[in-house]
């Protein structure tokens, strides 16, 4: 029987369903921070958390000579949702409706629990010195992972455990994205008494979404703006108004182009209408191509191979904290937990998918030298 044989399907599922347990939405990470560092205390490994609330823990291994390799999860669920059940349907874990599930990534992380309880018990197991990076506030554009310290990172190369897709599918291309905030300051004025002496910021805004190009530009690179707010009531003209909005792209030329054609058209619109605007530029992360012969995409994809499991090649349309790790001299691809319709009331995740991505991670790490 091989190390990833060993995966306990009833204590792994329970140890998701402990850790949805804990509510932890972006920006409220504290409780399940402390549960996660206790835990892996407990299981073999130095832990700490940083200024930002991080966890960063190294197991020691015992492979002579091995390169250190990165495991990535994140801790925070997005939205806001709280006291969340998980319920089981043939076979499926399901949330009761009214919440996300949380899977993401909580199958990631019960899939490391299990894979150090495993090392914990057999101690003779071969395994490389592991670097293990649970962020913060991953749902809210990578902030723990883009604030962490990368210089005081160690390994070699690395594997992100957050994504969807079939188990085995190997995420080697990621896009970059930028984030646009967008104010437009109009004149406010009475509008049932005197209209023509108001400049209306959401007439602006209205002008220059119209003019733009969204939703899907080509096989590479999408945009969106996705909130606007401002006004005052009914009857006034308002006179600001804040929009923000979004670009990616797996090409960074062709989001550049995108992110300065939006920005040139709110400018076009304020400027016709007698409005101003002022437009931050945040670039949250940037694309990576990862080569199928690189070390992480390789071992992924001899791990999968070895378990019976068809390795995927697989580009996306999301980043993850692997964008960070690689724009920081650590290359890693991402790798799915199983997790399906992520962030919304469907969030599901089936449990043979839940065993067969921890069976991935436990392969990956026991796995002998390539």
């Amino acid at each position: 029987m091989g190390a990833a044989d060993a995966v306990d399907r009833e204590r792994l599922l329970k140890t998701m369903f402990d850790l949805i347990a804990i509510d932890s939405p972006t920006g409220h990470e504290e409780a399940i921070g402390a549960e996660l560092e206790r835990r892996l205390t407990e299981l073999g490994c130095t832990a700490m958390r940083d200024e930002h609330g991080n966890l960063i823990a190294h197991h020691p291994g015992n492979r002579e000579g091995a390169e250190t390799i990165l495991l990535s999860f994140h801790m925070d669920t997005a939205g806001t949702d709280t006291d969340i059940k998980p319920v089981v349907r043939d076979g499926v874990v399901y949330s009761d409706g009214d919440t996300i599930l949380g899977a993401d990534n909580k199958s990631g992380l019960a899939g490391l629990i299990e894979l150090l309880t495993l090392l914990q018990a057999n101690p003779d197991w071969s395994t490389p010195p592991l670097e293990i990076v649970v962020s913060v506030g991953e749902e809210s554009g990578l902030r723990g992972s883009r604030a962490m310290d990368k210089s005081k990172l160690t390994a070699a190369y690395g594997f992100v455990f957050d994504t969807g897709d079939p188990i085995g599918s190997i995420t080697y291309n990621a896009p970059s994205t930028t984030y646009l905030a967008i104010d437009i300051k109009g004149r406010r004025a009475h509008a049932g008494v005197e209209p023509e002496k108001g400049i209306s910021s959401i007439q602006v805004a209205a002008d220059a979404i119209s003019q733009m190009q969204l939703g899907r530009i080509d096989e590479e690179t999408v945009a969106n703006v996705g909130t606007i707010k401002g006004g005052q009531a009914r009857n006034v003209i308002p006179d600001d108004v804040h929009l923000e909005a979004m670009v990616r792209s797996r090409a960074n030329d062709k989001l550049d182009r995108q992110t300065e054609a939006m920005i040139a058209g709110f400018e076009a619109a304020a400027a016709k209408w007698g409005a101003t605007v002022t437009i931050d530029r945040d670039d949250i992360y940037r694309a990576y191509l990862i080569p199928f012969d690189s070390k992480p995409f390789a071992e992924a994809a001899r791990a999968a191979e070895a378990l019976g499991i068809e390795a995927r090649k697989r580009q996306s349309g999301g980043g993850t904290d692997g964008n960070v790790y690689n724009a920081a001299g650590i290359p890693c691809v991402a790798l799915s937990t199983g997790m399906a319709d992520e962030h919304g009331p469907n969030e599901h995740i089936a449990i043979d998918d839940l065993v067969n991505g921890c069976r991935h991670l436990v392969q990956i790490v026991t796995q002998p030298p390539g």
